[in-house]
């Protein structure tokens, strides 16, 4: 009889444990520059169950040089300012405008 109470509190402690999971979300972002200045950013979401990757998600676009990044993440925001110089941005309308 011992043995068997054991093993149901042992079951209850365990569904307790499962009752109220505990979700928590994050974002991780990658970013490229390509040669003629474009920026290529990944973002990719994580979705933990109790510490333990349970989901993950991409998305990915592409900015060419004076895009709007109203809707940047900071990182995005400070790379493009480094590397969108006069000289970038007049060689890719350049580029874009002989299609």
């Amino acid at each position: 009889m011992k043995i068997l109470s054991i093993t149901i509190g042992l079951l209850l402690i365990a569904t307790m444990a499962f009752a109220n999971p505990v979700y928590t979300e994050g974002i991780s972002y990658q970013v490229e520059v390509l040669e003629d200045g474009q920026i290529q950013v990944r973002e990719a979401t994580r979705v933990y169950k109790d510490g333990k990757e349970i989901s993950k998600t991409y998305h990915r676009h592409v900015l060419a040089p004076e895009a709007d990044l109203t809707n940047e993440v900071k990182k995005v925001k400070d790379i493009a300012e480094v590397v969108w110089n006069e000289e970038v941005i007049a060689e890719y309308k350049a580029k874009k405008d002989k299609k």
